[in-house]
């Protein structure tokens, strides 16, 4: 009996591990979003050069599931979140094209990602409240349907 009690709860986890994987979506869109509005801001009022803005991202705790902050390397641009791909390449196209043109182009693209992050954030936020609740039924009865079918 223990075996089905294990194999319950792992079923169980998986759907509740879905359901979070959904969540952390609508997190990592909404902290970019928020990134775009502190990136803007440090561009207009300090025009500090870019790399010194982003060692300062690193430290807001806003963005603190923004994990590719941490490790950010210039030379070397290859960033990977938990978004679609589609979401990541624009974020990838951000970071390797901000620094290279002036203030107003810079802020042009930050403006242009932020409002297809935002339509991005809608996006999983609606999939998150029409699915996540769906992951965890399918872990809950997919559970109980292996205990039947070893009972």
């Amino acid at each position: 009996y223990l075996g089905i009690i294990l194999l319950n709860l792992s079923w169980i986890a998986a759907g509740f591990s879905n359901a979070y994987r959904l969540k952390r979506k609508c997190i990592v869109s909404n902290e970019l979003v928020e990134m775009c509005n502190l990136i803007a801001i440090e561009l207009e009022f300090s025009v500090n050069e870019t790399g010194k803005i982003i060692k300062r991202l690193c430290s807001e705790p806003s963005l603190s599931h923004l994990d590719f902050l941490n490790s950010f390397d210039f030379e070397n641009i290859h960033i990977k979140t938990e978004l679609d791909d589609e979401d990541n390449e624009r974020l990838n196209f951000l970071f390797k094209n901000i620094g290279k043109t002036d203030i107003s182009s810079m802020l042009n693209l930050i403006e242009s990602f932020k409002q297809n992050m935002i339509i991005s954030k809608k996006k999983y936020e609606n999939y998150y409240k029409n699915h996540s609740r769906l992951y965890i039924a399918f872990g809950i009865f997919g559970s109980l349907a292996v205990t039947l079918v070893l009972i």
